[in-house]
């Protein structure tokens, strides 16, 4: 664990004309198409021992293996989706997607 960390700057989100987007699937998907899923994006993972994870108190800052600038997983139902580059968009944060898995 180290106590330093360092702030890193976020691209803005392009805006991206979807009327020229390929269709995932070419399907009638009018069944489905108002059904609600939940996506989860995998930022990083990290490994520590249980002494050092009861050790943790606020302000501390947990290292993740992932390099910045490694791609993000899109996880739909815990199987992984699609990658992409963690951007702001406003001020949230969002997920550009580079490859649909």
């Amino acid at each position: 664990m180290s106590n330093t960390a360092e702030r890193i700057e976020l691209d803005e989100a392009l805006s991206v004309d979807n009327n020229k987007a390929v269709p995932l699937l070419k399907r009638d998907m009018s069944l489905v198409k108002h059904v609600m899923v939940e996506l989860t994006v995998d930022v990083g993972t990290a490994e520590m021992s249980v002494d050092a994870l009861f050790a943790l108190k606020t302000g501390d800052v947990v290292t993740l293996l992932q390099q910045v600038n490694e791609p993000m997983t899109l996880r739909l139902d815990g199987k992984a989706v699609a990658r992409g580059s963690l951007v702001a968009v406003g001020d949230n944060f969002g997920i550009q997607i580079g490859d649909i898995l």
